[in-house]
């Protein structure tokens, strides 16, 4: 194989995709194998979701909020939908029977948090708000879908302004899973509890996916209480879906209670099991220990009857989304905030449980954590933001650089414009480092050129296959992984010298 593969693979699949149409308007009857799908929309035409395309069936049914008679001209890129439908045989074309979208949270923003719930904005959300791209305007009302990192922090992939009640509108409404009952007329939503206005009895049992209409909020993260005037038992996909194909993009869960026992880690609530058949791990994740709380992943298998509740026995596991991974000293630390900076200064980190999220001994100041993180080698996993050179962190491990120390490494969603073959450079969460003859250069598996005698031919070749598109959301941006020699620049205003460059390629 050499690095023309990928452009003639991608243009094999094109041509393929383009002889079966494109418009949002396509219908078909095909598809051979049922499959139940929750994932973020990350093309139109018709719309992508899990890598299939999917068009719309002669008599489908498909609902955008409360709207009940939606098509396909009504769903936008990033929304998080629930999809029953069939899969071809060439396992990239779907046909969907069923698309069901609804806002995770709505309400009115306060210092980029809505019901105490803080918004997560990164380079892919699709913000059309207008005037408020991020930090959300204060006082303003939104609905916001995505994926939960944790009960209080969202990661937004669709964002618009809420006009379901137009002016006036104090209603807020927010979807998950019921934790806890406590009475007849109380509950938990995402550690949020919930008192039904007047006593009214609720209705719903531990499991049930709600939607719920509240107001009169009380306390703080994460002791909040308000007060319900509705609850709505909505269609969980998955509980229909024994023995389909299955496949669920959301945030893992390490935690697994109330799963049965075959089960190690959740994602967007469903149990599941990755060592039964055992499950492939894929892009970017090799094992389950690659796993982190609140990291974005996509389980692939098919639905287990069991107790108490039925299970996704895995085949594929993915690494998705705006996963970051940084091997770097940590400076800068504020122990009150929980935050510190990588690269020198240059990655602004704050830590999302500072509980919970390290990992690891020092080497001589015993277990890590926030409090003796100053000067340690660490290896940083977390999710982007908006902000150039920001990230939000879920796990901090201690880890040793190689080089001496001098090594550091970043791996990422390659940035906007981020390539520049005219100086032979590769930027990456607004770190730049450029190739000479003795970068190592590698796509996928591949290598293209070992390092050691480089050639700016060769460097172009691996620039030209790094896909930068302007147009973040007609499609991901390539990940790739930087290696560099921290002593020779400050990866700013003079660039690092790259040890290697990688293109993380997606499996099938």
């Amino acid at each position: 194989m050499t690095y023309q593969f990928k452009n003639i693979f991608c243009m094999t699949i094109f041509l393929l995709l383009t002889a079966c149409g494109g418009g949002s308007g396509d219908e078909a009857s095909g598809g051979s194998v049922p499959i139940a799908t929750r994932g973020v929309i990350t093309q139109l035409g018709s719309i992508w979701v899990t890598g299939c395309r999917y068009v719309a069936a002669p008599g489908g049914t498909y609902k955008s909020d409360d709207d009940d008679s939606a098509s396909f001209d009504d769903y936008e890129v990033g929304q998080l939908v629930s999809i029953r439908g069939r899969r071809n045989d060439d396992g990239v074309s779907c046909v969907a029977d069923e698309v069901e979208y609804e806002a995770e949270i709505e309400g009115t923003a306060d210092v980029g948090k809505i019901n105490g719930i803080k918004v997560v904005q990164t380079p892919k959300t699709n913000n059309t708000a207008p005037g408020a791209p991020d930090p959300l305007n204060n006082g303003d009302r939104y609905e916001v879908s995505g994926i939960w990192i944790d009960d209080f922090t969202i990661e937004a992939t669709f964002i618009k302004e809420d006009d379901d009640g137009g002016t006036g509108d104090i209603i807020d409404e927010i979807k998950g899973d019921v934790q806890v009952v406590n009475t007849a007329s109380s509950f938990d939503v995402k550690n949020i509890t919930f008192n039904m206005a007047g006593g009214a009895p609720h209705g719903v049992s531990v499991g049930n996916l709600v939607e719920v209409h509240f107001s009169l909020c009380t306390g703080t993260a994460p002791a909040i209480i308000c007060t319900a005037s509705e609850v709505e038992l909505e269609d969980d996909i998955f509980d229909q879906a024994e023995g389909m194909e299955v496949e669920i993009e959301g945030a893992v869960d390490l935690d697994t209670t109330g799963c049965p026992a075959e089960t190690d880690f959740k994602v967007d609530g469903v149990c599941i099991d990755s060592s039964s058949k055992p499950a492939q791990w894929m892009d970017g994740l090799t094992e389950f220990a690659d796993l982190v709380q609140g990291g974005r992943v996509e389980a692939e298998g098919h639905m287990v009857n069991s107790s108490p509740v039925d299970y996704l026995r895995a085949d594929k596991v993915k690494g998705r989304g705006n996963r970051v991974r940084i091997s770097s000293v940590a400076g800068n630390v504020l122990t009150g905030p929980c935050t510190f900076t990588l690269i020198e200064g240059n990655i602004s980190v704050t830590v999302l449980d500072c509980t919970n999220a390290f990992e690891g001994d020092t080497d001589s100041n015993g277990p890590l954590d926030i409090n003796n993180l100053a000067g340690e080698e660490v290896e940083v996993r977390g999710v982007r933001t908006n902000v150039p050179g920001e990230m939000m962190a879920n796990r901090i491990k201690a880890d040793g650089l190689s080089g001496g120390g001098d090594r550091h490494e970043i791996r990422a969603e390659v940035d906007e414009d981020g390539t520049n073959t005219g100086i032979n450079s590769l930027t990456v969460m607004g770190i730049t480092s450029v190739a000479n003859s003795s970068t190592e250069l590698e796509v996928g598996d591949v290598v293209i050129a070992p390092g050691g005698s480089t050639t700016d031919a060769d460097i172009d070749a691996f620039l030209g296959e790094v896909d930068a598109d302007t147009n973040a959301s007609n499609g991901p941006r390539d990940v790739v992984e930087m290696g560099f020699d921290i002593t020779t620049g400050n990866g700013t205003t003079t660039a690092y010298t790259a040890d290697e460059w990688e293109i993380e390629e997606e499996d099938d």
